[in-house]
């Protein structure tokens, strides 16, 4: 009977830390899923539209006809990611047989393709939660996996299909694993996790090698405590590096036909690909340059940190030597620490050796930042508690790390669903990141084809932009994009987009350099506070180009441009007006045209509303360009010769004219003033441009 009481509370125990750790995981999956699902198709990255989907649909092919070799597709390799993007074309095919998917938008087979990554991320996410159970106090545990899931750098890449995601997630799982296997619990499970998630962590991308000198090194230091250290190394070394390449051999179905050729794409990858500068130029700190230096990953570093896991970086030197009071760490759990530390010193110095660059290249060291952060954040608040008069209770430390985990969450949710273009707060945020590093991957192309749909003359014209891929699958049907690669705008152009990398990379050649600066967008996307693309209006080609301001300066009119065209009884004269800024001259103005011979004389008149009776001045937009042609009925007798065009603006209640400038030439007769005279010669029906 006594044994019976005395087993209850032990009982007890079970069932709540049970009750607690299901509760958990249960939360974690609401903290991480919905960052991850929501608005998935939302926007393409160039990489996916131009690589990975493709990649991932001929990785499927390939396994369907049994053509093996025919897998080795990348150098990344990226095999991981082409599996899943395939899982994801399976899932869409089996939904759209089963009738589900009638007639699904590009947003929803975008979704397709990313999903199965966006739910190995959550669930790696889960299972580093398990793994730092078994390092870390439970509280600190649940808030440094809250910190992972939350992070909007790794949000960033646990959305899209592609490589550096992936090798992040399951790199940390392996080194996660390979601690606990080498510094809390020698059993072979951790072990042959490590080795697993290794092996797909360097099938997803190469960088993921760096992996293998620290889990040796972590083999080597734990050796001596071992009693026989040769044996040790030897046998756990076998057992790791053989799963390791049984993984390596049994996911990647070219190792199975040609392996010399994987190893030759592996070579590839590591000597070509990073060896060389990126072939578009880079920028960095606001200057072009091809080769950032070696404070290009630093910098990255602290910029792509949240306000919160910068805190805890920077508080982590200062409770390093009190962490076994404050949260009752274990020398074996600071050793697996300071693997961490190690893991993110070595892979940023690694890749600073390299020439090629990319701030996006360091997310895999980010969850290792999160549980550091999330340790120093913990000891910090338990400090704290204890300091105060009289000492906290012993919630301390849950309340607070709740109270971190919710800032955290709500500060992922703050940058959604744009967490690419996410950069710490407390540092400039997402202004100070395009000041450092080039952006634009793709985010925001919905948005302008978003504009762009909705503009009535949309199929008719082509749309030149500096980022297609991106953007065309997002257009109307009907809509066409062109690169303008021949250096002019083809025929039909009505819209021109540039995004903000161009520029930065000062990569804009004709035409787009003939509007970046020079010309007024008609609409600018904005993320967090930063313009990523500019879409400017082309109107149809005239023959002459002005830039003659009417009205006051506070609400102008712009004629852009002309052209004109005569018969024996009329000359057509085209005028493009512009409206750089919402204000307008109130009431709306009347157009006149007077044809004036050279002493002054007025030959012919016309008195009409701008753009004639087809859009009052009150529904222009801003910066769009108006074109409308007026005829000009002209004298039976009027010989040939030069003439003067005079062309203003007057208040129809008034009869008082709008200033123009620029004044008009010395030789032009007297128009009556505030009219802007252009010179003609009807005997050849042509525009000409005023003598300066």
């Amino acid at each position: 009977m006594m044994h019976i009481l005395q087993t209850l509370p032990n009982e007890q125990s079970r069932l709540r830390f049970r009750a607690r750790h299901g509760w958990s995981l249960l939360l974690l999956v609401a903290i991480a899923l919905p960052l991850r699902l929501h608005s998935l198709g939302g926007f393409v990255t160039l990489d996916e539209v131009t690589f990975w989907f493709e990649r991932s649909q001929r990785f499927r092919e390939a396994i369907r006809m049994g053509d093996y070799a025919a897998t080795a597709i990348s150098s990344h390799p990226g095999v991981t990611t082409m599996w899943l993007g395939a899982a994801g074309l399976w899932l869409r095919d089996s939904v759209a047989a089963a009738g589900w998917l009638p007639n699904p938008d590009y947003a929803t087979l975008v979704l397709f393709y990313r999903l199965p990554a966006a739910l190995v991320h959550t669930g790696a996410i889960v299972l580093g939660f398990v793994l730092l159970q078994r390092m870390l106090p439970f509280a600190v545990a649940l808030l440094a996996a809250v910190l992972w899931a939350t992070d909007p750098f790794v949000l960033a890449f646990s959305r899209i299909l592609h490589v550096d995601g992936l090798m992040t997630s399951l790199a940390t799982l392996s080194l996660l694993a390979a601690c606990i296997y080498w510094q809390h619990r020698p059993q072979w499970g951790y072990l042959l996790l490590s080795a697993v998630c290794a092996g797909l962590a360097v099938l997803s991308k190469s960088p993921a090698l760096v992996l293998l000198p620290i889990i040796a090194g972590m083999a080597i230091l734990a050796a001596p405590a071992t009693g026989n250290p040769v044996r040790h190394i030897l046998t756990t070394g076998a057992a790791w590096g053989g799963t390791f390449l049984l993984t390596l051999v049994v996911v990647y179905p070219a190792v199975w036909s040609d392996p010399l050729g994987v190893y030759g794409w592996l070579r590839f990858g590591v000597e070509a690909e990073g060896a060389v500068p990126h072939m578009q130029g880079n920028f960095f700190l606001g200057q072009v340059l091809d080769t950032p230096g070696m404070l290009f990953y630093p910098v990255a570093l602290a910029l792509r940190t949240t306000p919160i896991s910068l805190l805890g970086l920077l508080l982590l030197p200062l409770v390093w030597l009190r962490l076994e009071p404050l949260l009752g760490l274990t020398p074996a759990a600071r050793r697996s620490l300071l693997v961490l530390v190690v893991f993110i010193l070595l892979f940023t110095l690694a890749m600073s050796l390299f020439p090629k660059k990319f701030n996006r290249y360091l997310v895999m060291v980010f969850p290792a930042v999160n549980i550091l952060a999330a340790v120093a954040l913990s000891a910090a608040v338990t400090w704290l508690a204890r300091l105060r008069q009289p000492p906290a209770p012993a919630r301390a430390l849950p309340l607070g790390a709740a109270t971190i985990a919710a800032l955290a969450l709500l500060n992922g949710w703050w940058w959604h669903p744009y967490h690419i273009a996410a950069f710490n707060q407390a540092l400039g945020g997402a202004p100070m990141g395009a000041r450092t590093f080039v952006i634009s991957w793709g985010e925001g192309m919905e948005q302008v084809a978003a504009w762009l749909n909705q503009q009535p003359e949309i199929t008719g014209v082509r749309i030149a932009s500096t980022l297609r891929r991106p953007l065309q699958p997002y257009l109307v049907y009907g809509a066409q994009t062109t690169a303008a690669e021949q250096g002019v705008l083809p025929a039909q152009t009505g819209y021109v987009v540039i995004d903000v990398a161009a520029p930065q990379r000062e990569r804009l050649r004709p035409p787009f350099d003939a509007f970046y600066g020079r010309e007024l967008p008609v609409h600018t996307v904005t993320i967090h506070g930063v313009a990523y693309a500019w879409i400017y209006h082309v109107p149809p080609p005239v023959d002459v180009a002005r830039n003659d301001q009417f009205g006051l300066p506070n609400a102008p009119l712009v004629l852009r441009g002309y052209s004109l065209a005569h018969t024996t009884s009329a000359l057509s004269v085209t005028l493009q007006w512009q409206l750089p800024t919402p204000a307008r001259p109130q009431p709306e103005p009347l157009l006149f045209l007077h044809l004036l011979d050279a002493a002054g004389n007025r030959l012919a008149q016309a008195d009409v509303p701008l753009l004639g009776d087809s859009l009052p001045l009150a529904a222009w937009s801003p910066r769009r360009t108006y074109t409308w042609t007026h005829p000009l009925l002209l004298p039976a007798d009027l010989p040939p010769g030069p003439y003067w065009l005079a062309v203003g603006l007057y208040d129809p209640a008034t009869l008082g004219r709008l200033p123009v400038a620029p004044p008009p030439p010395p030789d032009a007769p007297n128009a009556g003033g505030n009219a802007l005279l252009l010179p003609i010669e009807l005997g050849t029906a042509s525009a000409q441009e005023p003598t300066p």
